[in-house]
């Protein structure tokens, strides 16, 4: 089965003009390819980020329901749970594109106002402020609205598939450059080639940090007693998404220079090259799939 053909013409049920309100992947998925259009067409520098996500999301997809060239068979505990937290992990991006709901998604959206920004840079920005601020908000949330926490081996249950997750997405990085590199250009796929395995093995330690601390926060919010609490720990993912953001824009020498030659290499405008059909012949895995994580 092939596992990116989910683009019937519709967004989700709840979506509205204004806003989109995915309950699962393949509404995301949907939602996702609507604003894209959008963006290619008005040569905006966010389709980066949200191209990125639509391949992360795609992959989710595919391991949510299994029967694909990439996973068989589902491979989580409960795969109807990744499935609605995708959803509204979705739904509090869409959130952010009407009003940045923190500040690491305030820098990442002034630097995507930069027509000539880096490819590499905007990716990065995104991904920050979606995994370091929403994502435990989202995990929070419907944790609460399915009563979860009440039940210790549930919890347990839900952390496994959380972690499962990290595997998916670090076979997601090798397609996510051709991805990218075929349509925005940049200087991802070269970098790769350069470091060799240093930049996944870099990506999988990323991946993993920074989720185990997306997880922690989540029970930070959950162990909240009062409002106030709970404004201390969004304070916290605040700071804690900022600071990333503020390295990836402000930081070492070495920042500069990758982002000054991945800027050399990008397309000066994306209009009309907006091919998700085509992603179905980049396969998942790459490198990472075959010597640091096996297929599933």
């Amino acid at each position: 089965m092939d596992d990116t053909r989910v683009v019937p013409q519709r967004c989700g049920i709840d979506c509205d003009a204004a806003l989109h309100k995915p309950r699962n992947t393949g509404e995301a998925l949907r939602c996702m390819r609507k604003e894209l259009e959008v963006f290619y067409g008005a040569n905006d520098n966010r389709a980066i980020f949200l191209r990125a996500y639509h391949v992360m999301t795609t992959q989710v997809n595919a391991a949510v329901h299994g029967g694909n060239v990439d996973f068989e068979a589902p491979i989580f505990f409960d795969p109807g749970w990744v499935d609605r937290l995708a959803g509204r992990f979705a739904r509090l991006y869409f959130q952010s594109l009407q009003k940045p709901v923190c500040d690491a998604w305030a820098r990442a959206y002034t630097q995507a106002s930069n027509s000539g920004s880096s490819v590499l840079q905007n990716m990065l920005l995104g991904i920050n402020a979606h995994i370091n601020f929403d994502l435990a908000l989202g995990i929070h949330e419907v944790l609460q609205e399915e009563g979860d926490m009440e039940d210790p081996e549930l919890m347990a249950r839900r952390k496994f598939d959380h972690d499962q997750m990290n595997n998916v997405l670090m076979r997601c990085n090798p397609k996510i450059q051709e991805v990218l590199a075929r349509e925005f250009g940049g200087g991802a796929r070269l970098f790769s080639g350069l470091f060799g395995m240093l930049d996944e093995l870099l990506t999988v330690a990323g991946l993993r940090y920074y989720r185990d601390r997306v997880w922690c926060n989540t029970l930070g919010l959950l162990s909240a007693r009062t409002p106030e609490e709970h404004a201390k720990v969004r304070l916290r993912l605040n700071w804690e998404s900022l600071q990333t953001a503020e390295f990836l824009i402000e930081g070492s020498w070495l920042n500069e220079a990758v982002f000054l030659f991945d800027r050399a290499l990008r397309r000066r405008s994306i209009k009309g090259r907006f091919q998700p059909d085509a992603d179905r012949d980049v396969r998942a895995g790459g490198r990472v799939g075959h010597q640091l994580q096996r297929a599933f």
